[in-house]
């Protein structure tokens, strides 16, 4: 009797274990599963908030796009490269052409203008930047040397060739043309002329064709075109007479005019 009831017990108490270890393996096995579906569920949310947080990293902000809009650099380049074009070509066709200048004639031409080299090389001449350097007082002294010519070529100084002469006056005429006006003789501001055109007006128009918002775009069309009213007022002809209120109608329309076809042109662009 003791010995089947100590056998009963012993058994009762394996099956006791055993139920213990399944339900152990059964609660491992579901704390598993249910932390795997966790991670899998917070995966998604993890993951759309590091995309959030890479794409408000990489979206710029509203002073970056602007401070892009004109790539600064790239205009600086471009306006450099082109006064150093101009400078190059100015002092080339200078050096070849200063020992073959024909007689100096106040009412005449150094070049051809009969044909394309003899108009690009006054372009050239016209548009050199160095003109910029001379003062007003060294401009005056060139245009008191060219309405002096005659005198000049007649009783050439010591040591001066006619040929020398001949170039020194028509410098002397490039020198004071760029910087007086031929009717009135007043001085014209350096951004004005024709020999700051490229310094001066290059930069604009560069950043006009760099602007890549419309804003920008607006602002750069109205300096070019400011700009190129003041050059068409100090170097009219002032011989005709223009009131400030027809010199005002003409500056607005110009205005107009020209952020209405930069407005229109960077819409279509757009779209």
């Amino acid at each position: 009797m003791s010995v089947r009831f100590a056998s009963k017990v012993t058994r009762f108490a394996n099956n006791a274990n055993t139920w213990k270890l399944k339900l152990t393996s059964t609660s491992s096995t579901t704390c598993s599963v249910r932390c795997k579906s966790a991670a899998t569920t917070s995966a998604p949310k993890n993951t759309l908030k590091s995309t959030n947080a890479n794409a408000a990293s990489a979206k710029p902000s509203s002073s970056q796009s602007e401070a892009q809009s004109i790539p600064l650099l790239s205009t600086a380049l471009a306006a450099t490269s082109g006064i150093l074009t101009v400078a190059i070509a100015a002092t080339a066709i200078e050096n070849t052409t200063a020992p073959n200048v024909p007689p100096f004639d106040p009412a005449g031409e150094r070049f051809d203008q009969s044909t394309f080299i003899g108009r690009f090389s006054k372009m050239m001449l016209g548009c050199d930047l160095r003109l910029l350097m001379y003062t007003e007082e060294e401009s005056r002294r060139s245009k008191a040397m060219v309405q002096d010519y005659q005198n000049l070529l007649q009783n050439l100084p010591e040591n001066t060739t006619e040929q020398e002469m001949n170039h020194a006056l028509w410098e002397a005429q490039r020198i004071s043309s760029a910087a007086l006006h031929p009717d009135t003789g007043e001085i014209i501001p350096a951004p004005f002329r024709m020999s700051g055109y490229v310094p001066f007006n290059g930069p604009v128009c560069v950043a006009i064709v760099a602007s890549t918002s419309t804003p920008s775009l607006l602002f750069w069309a109205w300096i070019n075109q400011s700009q190129n009213a003041l050059v068409n007022y100090y170097n009219r002809n002032a011989t005709s007479e223009m009131s400030n209120e027809t010199l005002m109608k003409s500056y607005g329309i110009a205005v107009f005019s020209a952020l209405t076809v930069a407005f229109g042109l960077a819409t279509v662009i757009q779209k």
